[in-house]
């Protein structure tokens, strides 16, 4: 018989010694369960997720809304490859398909005062913006050097690379002809506005230019605005129709008897504690006599004030109140089942 020494000396000796720890290593203790082999990405899965919104009045904050009329495109994760977080509308950004958008007086004295001169010494504050007879109307405190109150009356106009030109046609300063004034000391409106620390809007001469996306809240918006218009009570901001905009009506379909909602398909989505794989979520409005009146901000109370359905595909129904009824402390209970 060989000697331990002369066994592991063979080099065919050692190739079997080291074949045997190699198996008993790989081979798990008695009772052992073996761990789940990783499921392979579901290739087939949809990547893009489609978002659709109809009839939604989306607060800017607790007492102004932006009407979506009708919004309609992809939702695409700020970080490449992570998921959609409905919870965190900075996680994701809207590529608009087609569109229309209404901002009343309110909603664009909101996104003034809280996105464009949000910071410490902005020239403009206490802006008041309504709309009225075709044109802006605009009131608040203008300072330069000192506090100048002032009212301005208003044309707007899309410019060729998508901005906003609010036009003066009258400008009062403490009272008096601000336009007269200025013109008279050779000055315009953009040596009064010091506009390097605002956000989405520049000076041009006596017009201000409004980069309508720029200056709404999150989600991120972007896309081609094809018109900008005054009626008696807002300005409307109309998106270009693009070529994937045909995605929807065929494979992205609400349910057809929705009116009021937010509606996402494909992809990946996060809500809470749920995420969606191949999403097919329909968020819908418990009152359709009037718009769905959402606040992302407390999108989470508004889902415990509602409830929810799954269907047999999967696909999850939401059943939403208004914003002002869970302020208000109500909620809205799902509907009774008949006992069989």
């Amino acid at each position: 018989m060989s000697s331990p020494s002369s066994f592991t000396k063979s080099p065919a000796s050692r190739v079997a010694l080291i074949a045997l720890v190699v198996a008993v290593a790989a081979t798990p203790p008695a009772g052992a369960v073996s761990a789940p082999a990783a499921a392979p990405p579901d290739r087939d899965a949809p990547q893009q997720l489609w978002m659709e919104m109809r009839n939604v009045r989306l607060h800017v904050d607790a007492s102004a809304v932006m009407q979506i009329e009708d919004l309609r495109g992809e939702a695409v994760p700020t970080t490449p490859g992570a998921t959609v977080v409905l919870d965190d509308p900075r996680s994701f950004v809207v590529q608009v398909s087609s569109g229309n958008i209404r901002l009343d007086g309110d909603a664009l004295s909101a996104l003034m005062n809280e996105v464009v001169f949000a910071y410490h010494g902005a020239p403009v504050r206490n802006l008041r913006v309504r709309v009225a007879d075709g044109q802006l109307l605009q009131s608040g405190i203008l300072h330069k050097g000192v506090d100048l109150p002032f009212r301005m009356k208003a044309t707007v106009a899309l410019t060729d690379d998508q901005r906003v030109r609010v036009h003066p046609t009258s400008l009062r300063l403490l009272g008096i002809d601000g336009e007269k004034l200025m013109h008279a000391l050779g000055l315009h409106l953009k040596n009064l506005l010091d506009v390097r620390g605002a956000h989405g809007i520049a000076v041009e001469g006596d017009d201000m230019l409004l980069d309508p996306l720029a200056i709404m809240p999150p989600p991120t918006v972007r896309g081609r605005v094809e018109a900008v218009t005054l009626d008696s009570t807002a300005m409307h901001i109309a998106f270009a129709r693009t070529d994937a905009d045909g995605i929807f009506g065929t494979t992205v379909r609400p349910d057809s008897g929705a009116t009021n909602f937010v509606y996402f398909r494909g992809g990946r989505l996060r809500f809470g504690r749920l995420e969606m794989r191949d999403t097919d979520l329909l968020i819908d409005d418990a009152n359709t006599a009037d718009p769905f009146d959402l606040y992302l901000a407390h999108y989470a109370e508004q889902l415990t004030a509602g409830y929810s359905r799954t269907m047999p595909n999967a696909a999850l129904r939401v059943v939403m109140p208004d914003w002002r009824v869970v302020a208000s402390g109500q909620g809205v209970a799902p509907p009774t089942v008949a006992a069989r």
